[in-house]
């Protein structure tokens, strides 16, 4: 089976799987538990087809030629797709307030 890998340079990482942050963040995230349900929406699951198997596409195009043009309008027919590339995890890794020396912008 293939995971995601991501590799940070000189970042220590600490995973907390309890009920409760174990110290106050700078920015406002409540945990799974204290979500209330008129702030989330769940998405519908998509389930496996019967043999266990999943639908992955790994879109290939030549650098600057419309690539996340097309993987932008791809996304908003197929909502149930999730983008895995260099672009949304310097996203995420922007909207989690992590440092970067170059920027983001």
């Amino acid at each position: 089976a293939l995971y995601p890998i991501l590799t940070f340079k000189n970042v220590t990482l600490h995973y907390n799987f309890g009920p409760h942050t174990m110290a106050p963040l700078p920015f406002k995230c409540r945990s799974i538990n204290e979500v209330l349900q008129p702030d989330v929406s769940k998405k519908k699951e998509h389930t496996a087809h019967s043999e266990g198997q999943y639908e992955v596409l790994f879109p290939v195009s030549l650098p600057d030629e419309g690539g996340f043009d097309w993987l932008d309008q791809f996304l908003q027919k197929h909502p149930h797709y999730v983008e895995l590339s260099d672009r949304s995890l310097l996203n995420w890794c922007e909207k989690s307030g992590l440092s970067r020396p170059k920027g983001y912008g």
